[in-house]
């Protein structure tokens, strides 16, 4: 057998499947309605309704190889042979089927007769109290060979309370040169020997609250394998990182960072090629880099590899560069893949530049705080200085801690803590929750009613039966006037909050007995729509037939601005290129609002050539039209997808044509509801443009009748300015300029007046002048003070001293501003005045920054500037 990652994956999933079983394709590494976790972390996460009986799957065996990612041992990394972020858990599941014997049986048939593993080199671990499963083990195995564990390695739990059960692990020897070289190693030494390969998990119990074990009607079988381990052990290796997945990845590592010798810190190399596989994964998922949540995870491990890179001398991207590579090992079994590279590229690309541009500055402003702790024998860094570094440059806490560690010395982690919490409970006003619906009860639900019917493609009204009621989040039979509450119909013609397009609004009526206001419909789980309404009249009860009638107005507005977002998706492509891809939207009856990854703002002159590229497209009238092909079928005819969605073998395709309606302008894999012909949009004008996240621009938008109610407003505002200044509309502008330009000549009179003042006090300034570390420095805070006088200080400064860092300050309205300063012969020292200037706004809780010779900065919060101004030596 060919041992290459691709044909394990593929033979493992074709064991299983000539056994009956189902494969499940991977799910997203965001887990699907589980509010509970951050990431997919194993198989079975995507099975969680079918292990409690809630999925309508019809399968009761099922078998995947699942992206997971966890970080929980991150700090392991690059360190150990087998600890990974990213990685592939291959799994096979019984719902009620199988149990335990054929567990054990088909495990062990994989892995000596399939993968030719030697079975004197596997060991099995069972539960202590597991009588059944280490019997059958005894069948297969040597009993010197099966190791009974303690509850706690052999032994999983849910929860507290709830499906529980033991668990059988088999590892396999990898030699005595990789051991402790203890004699009591052995199964269950922490050390690399006996590496775990397969963990089969007996799901049997029901954990009662007094923690009595109840035996389950129902048993499971959950067991995981990493796919990583299993190639290790198929090809004879010792590590995960000496395989086909990560070879070619550190190879290019190698070639790109110009490190001659492979051996020298292989622990940074193994980092590198982890994180680079664990970032590229995250974004083809749709994570994005952020401060919070998922984000803050993908923006971590990519800065952990960053810095690597740095620590081998290299100081430019080079992350981006080995996701190509990751796409070329990892495509044959996501061949979904091959069309997202440049769009991965550029947001790593857009990720490492941001951070590579405060590295340095915050490295400096580390290296001061420890060099200053360190001359007063103090080997514990403030935990105060430390969130500053965090929450002002985005300066990774973990980084920190690892500088810290190579300068033995410790952060106040409680001190952290304490300024984190701070700074949380600010922001918490501002967070509204991850976003996520326990679906539970809807699943239940769900099992119960089957999907909604939608009818509302081609259908404004609908007639459907009430299959449930609920209110207050609990099924009721009846809901009556006055009250508030959802139904749940056999079919629909209310488009549900779905694909970034807002609901339909509407009612749902029963005759002349029943009226109800639909406010919103949303889809907890599969196909199952969910109205939420308040009953306006009479009464309803479940199995009662209703109309369902949408506000058709509405939702012929909420089309135009739907399909306007893939004319401006395509024009973007057109005008920018190919690592354009949709970051998320939002459609509505009042406004469209598109986020798209891009390097950098788009210029005024280019959002004017976009209108004008995307209203030619309208005027045209181009034909839409909406089709349903099999997913391979889209793929070849070039239909975009969207980062972070999950699609079945058959997708729905919408396409706009060109002129000659039969080649295709643009067209995209979509659920939502889109107009006939272009022409139907009406106008389309941008509102606004902006940055939405790190590598992540967004374009607001209007359409029909929001574009004209838009212009109307516009020109209202220019013609109050007309009235305003007493001049025609043509003049307007005119009129505006020579007011600015009259009020600049007053502005720099005044300046003059207030320059000549502060000249007078230049002698005064310069006496303050000190020695600092050999270097002359002067710092002064001056009264009523802005940038522009600030600037006029510092250059009279320089003349007259000649040889100078100047820091000069000034606070107005409870607001510092401040100008660094360096003269020629301190800046070939390499005193850099971008840095200091950084430093000490970080200091006031503000922003600086500029050249090596010049900077300046400011705050909106004074608190700290005397603290600052007479500490700024510290900066020197």
């Amino acid at each position: 057998m060919d041992k290459r990652s691709f044909n394990i994956r593929t033979e493992f999933l074709d064991f299983f499947k000539n056994k009956g079983f189902t494969i499940v394709p991977s799910d997203s590494l965001i887990p699907a309605g589980d509010k509970t976790l951050l990431f997919t972390s194993a198989g079975m996460v995507q099975f969680k309704q079918h292990f409690l009986g809630q999925s309508k799957d019809p399968f009761t065996r099922a078998v995947s190889c699942q992206k997971c990612f966890r970080t929980s041992d991150i700090d392991q990394i690059g360190l150990t042979t087998r600890h990974l972020t990213f990685f592939e858990m291959l799994g096979n599941f019984s719902f009620g089927d199988y149990f335990k014997e054929e567990a054990v049986m088909w495990a062990w048939e994989f892995l000596t007769q399939k993968m030719f593993l030697p079975a004197d080199k596997l060991y099995i671990t069972v539960c202590k109290d597991d009588d059944e499963a280490a019997v059958l083990w005894r069948k297969i195995v040597p009993s010197d060979r099966i190791i009974k564990m303690s509850d706690e390695t052999n032994f999983w739990n849910m929860g507290n309370t709830g499906p529980c059960g033991p668990c059988s692990e088999i590892l396999i020897d990898l030699g005595a040169e990789t051991g402790c070289g203890k004699a009591a190693c052995g199964p269950g030494c922490e050390c690399d020997r006996y590496l775990e390969i397969w963990n089969l998990v007996f799901t049997q119990f029901d954990r009662q609250p007094d923690g009595t074990l109840k035996n389950l009607p129902r048993k499971n079988i959950d067991t995981g394998m990493g796919l990583e381990r299993l190639v290790l052990a198929a090809n004879g290796k010792k590590n995960v990182f000496d395989t086909d997945l990560f070879m070619p990845i550190m190879e290019d590592a190698l070639e790109i960072l110009k490190i001659k010798n492979k051996n020298e810190n292989i622990s940074k190399l193994r980092m590198i090629a982890d994180h680079s596989r664990a970032a590229t994964f995250l974004i083809l998922d749709g994570v994005l880099p952020s401060n919070e949540g998922r984000g803050y995870i993908l923006r971590r491990i990519l800065r952990r590899a960053l810095r690597q890179g740095k620590l081998y001398g290299h100081n430019k991207p080079f992350i981006n560069k080995l996701a190509s590579t990751v796409f070329k090992i990892m495509e044959p079994a996501y061949p979904e893949l091959s069309s997202k590279l440049s769009n991965v590229e550029s947001i790593i690309k857009i990720e490492e530049k941001k951070f590579l541009e405060t590295l340095d500055s915050a490295s400096v402003i580390l290296s001061g705080i420890i060099n200053s702790c360190k001359s007063k024998g103090i080997n514990i860094i403030d935990g105060k200085d430390i969130f500053k570094l965090y929450d002002t440059y985005g300066f990774p806490h973990d980084l920190t801690k690892e500088i810290a560690c190579e300068n033995k010395m410790t952060v106040d982690e409680d001190r952290f803590k304490v300024e984190q919490k701070i700074a949380q409970e600010k922001s918490r006003a501002a967070w509204g929750g991850s976003g996520e619906k326990d679906i539970t009860f809807y699943s239940i639900l769900h099992k119960k009613t089957g999907d909604t019917v939608f009818t509302g493609y081609d259908n404004y009204v609908s007639r459907g039966i009430v299959l449930a009621l609920i209110e207050d989040g609990k099924e009721v039979n009846e809901l009556i006037a006055g009250d508030e509450g959802e139904i749940i119909l056999s079919q629909s013609s209310f488009y549900a909050h779905s694909g970034g397009q807002s609901a339909d609004k509407g009612k749902i009526t029963a005759d002349n007995s029943f009226e109800s206001s639909v406010e919103d419909v949303f889809k907890p789980t599969g196909g199952l729509f969910v109205h939420k309404v308040k009953v306006l009249k009479g009464s309803v009860k479940i199995n009662d037939e209703v109309s369902t009638a949408i506000d058709i107005e509405r939702r012929k507005q909420i089309a135009r601005h739907h399909t306007a977002t893939h004319l401006l998706h395509k024009a973007l492509r057109e005008a920018f290129g190919e690592h354009i891809t949709q970051a998320g939207s939002l459609v509505t009856s009042d406004y469209l609002r598109f986020d798209f990854t891009h390097f950098s703002a788009v210029s005024k002159e280019d959002l004017i050539k976009l209108e004008r590229r995307i209203n030619t497209v309208i005027r045209a009238n181009a034909k839409i039209t909406v089709k349903t092909m099999e997913i391979t079928q889209a793929r070849k005819a070039a239909a975009i997808a969207l980062f972070g969605e999950k699609y079945g073998d058959l997708v729905r395709t919408v396409s706009i044509k060109n002129e000659d309606e039969n080649t295709n302008y643009s067209m995209e894999l979509c659920g939502g509801t889109h107009i006939k012909r272009t022409g139907n949009i009406g106008i389309f004008k941008i509102v606004s443009e902006s940055s939405a996240a790190a590598g992540i621009r967004r374009i607001e938008a209007v359409v029909g009748t929001a574009a004209e109610s838009y212009i109307l407003s516009e020109e209202s505002v220019i013609i109050k300015a007309a009235q305003i200044f007493n001049v025609s509309k043509e003049n307007i502008i005119n009129k505006i300029q020579k007011h600015i330009a009259d009020y600049n000549k007053l502005e720099s009179k005044s300046n003059s007046l207030k320059n000549n003042l502060l000249s007078a006090e230049i002698d005064s300034y310069a006496k303050g002048v000190r020695k600092v570390n050999g270097i002359n420095f002067l710092s002064i805070l001056v009264n009523n003070a802005d940038v522009k006088i600030l600037r006029h200080i510092s250059d009279q400064l320089k003349t007259k001293l000649k040889s100078v860092v100047l820091l000069v300050s000034a606070e107005n309205e409870n607001k510092p501003c401040f100008v660094v300063s360096v003269t020629s012969d301190y800046v070939q020292k390499g005193i850099n005045a971008d840095r200091i200037a950084k430093a000490f706004a970080v200091d006031i809780n503000g922003s600086g920054g500029g050249k090596i010779d010049f900077a300046q900065g400011g705050s909106k919060d004074s608190s700290n500037l005397s603290y600052a101004i007479k500490n700024s030596q510290k900066y020197i």
